[in-house]
């Protein structure tokens, strides 16, 4: 069995039974996952499967050196800072642009981005271990970026899918999965671009951690044509950046 194979049994496996339990308890009770501690920690647990299987993996089938660069690309910021400015400015065009032109809703002040930032890294941005840091890499072995981001844009929107019956969950009370899953197939080809321009997982990270807060706050009316112009938007932005490749590779040669 492959290491991809793998990480996607183990991560489905991990998150969908700790997940269901979570639904098990909020259905049979009828109250929120946050009412109880436990649920809130099985809940955490779930979001961090990506991560901890990709650890597990990388550490058992890859050398000592290539398992020690992984984790320092995964978790030791760059040394330069400029890379963040890139990554608040192609952020903020895939949220915000939408948010101005679509409409939505300004759910607090400014401020409560920067609060909730480092939550998201937890609750969002770590999963990009997995996503990016194993997944991407391994699919494009054998496929195309475009391809690979596809397909993972397709598989991370299922991994989400118990979060849809979890009683308190954004998703629960808000969301329409196909909406959703559009809008993460999306957010998957924005963060394949950061991923390609900067090979650092670490970045994947911020950025994840960087959207979630920004839509916290800004929140673009759901809707099946919303959704479709964030994905042509982010095909663009993803199109612009492997003509850059494109154009980098020939100065080279």
């Amino acid at each position: 069995m492959t290491k991809l194979n793998k990480y996607l049994i183990i991560t489905f496996l991990f998150t969908y039974i700790v997940w269901g339990i979570i639904i098990a308890y909020t259905q049979i009770s009828n109250i929120s996952y946050s009412t109880s501690i436990f649920m809130l920690i099985l809940y955490i647990i779930g979001v961090l499967a990506p991560m901890f299987t990709a650890l597990i993996l990388n550490k058992k089938m890859i050398s000592s050196d290539e398992f020690y660069q992984f984790l320092k690309n995964s978790f030791i910021p760059p040394k330069n800072y400029k890379w963040f400015i890139f990554i608040v400015i192609i952020t903020a065009i895939f949220q915000l642009l939408p948010f101005s032109l679509l409409g939505g809703e300004k759910n607090g002040p400014l401020y409560l981005m920067v609060l909730q930032f480092p939550l998201f890294i937890i609750i969002g941005g770590l999963e990009e271990v997995g996503w990016r840091g194993l997944m991407q890499p391994e699919m494009e072995k054998r496929l195309s970026p475009f391809l690979s981001t596809l397909i993972i844009g397709i598989v991370w929107s299922l991994w989400h899918l118990p979060l849809f019956f979890i009683i308190g969950t954004y998703q629960y009370e808000f969301l329409n999965f196909f909406t959703f899953s559009l809008n993460t197939i999306s957010f998957s080809f924005l963060l394949s671009v950061i991923y390609h321009h900067t090979k650092s997982v670490f970045k994947c990270i911020m950025t994840h951690a960087l959207l979630n807060s920004i839509s916290s706050v800004y929140v673009i009316k759901e809707s099946l044509y919303a959704e479709l112009w964030i994905l042509a938007l982010s095909l663009f932005i993803f199109y612009l950046a492997s003509l850059g490749n494109i154009n980098n590779q020939s100065r080279k040669i």
